[in-house]
């Protein structure tokens, strides 16, 4: 009876070394692959493809976009206020159309 006793503590202790490896080479492996996934350092604003999308200049990518849409909402507040003016309809103060 002992003997089974002592097979039995060998085949579990040996299974727990073998997964006790195996989770902490993953453990190892997973955490810095999900500090690079996860974390995102300010080196990525310099990579060619964001400096695409995103634009260096006022020229160009997104910052183009903002800027358009910056001056589509200057040009149609000022028709607005000229035609109320106009019209001698009461046309909100910019606060209030900009809320």
């Amino acid at each position: 009876m002992e003997q089974t006793n002592d097979i039995t503590k060998i085949i579990i202790d040996t299974i727990n070394t073998i997964f006790e490896t195996l989770f902490s080479s993953i453990d190892n492996n997973l955490y810095s692959l999900l500090d690079d996934v996860t974390f995102i350092s300010s080196d990525i604003l310099y990579d060619s493809h964001f400096e695409n999308i995103l634009g260096t200049t006022t020229t160009n990518g997104i910052l183009l976009i903002a800027n358009s849409f910056l001056l589509a909402y200057i040009i149609y507040y000022s028709i607005k206020y000229l035609i109320s003016h106009l019209t001698f309809n009461r046309n909100r103060k910019p606060y209030e159309f900009y809320i």
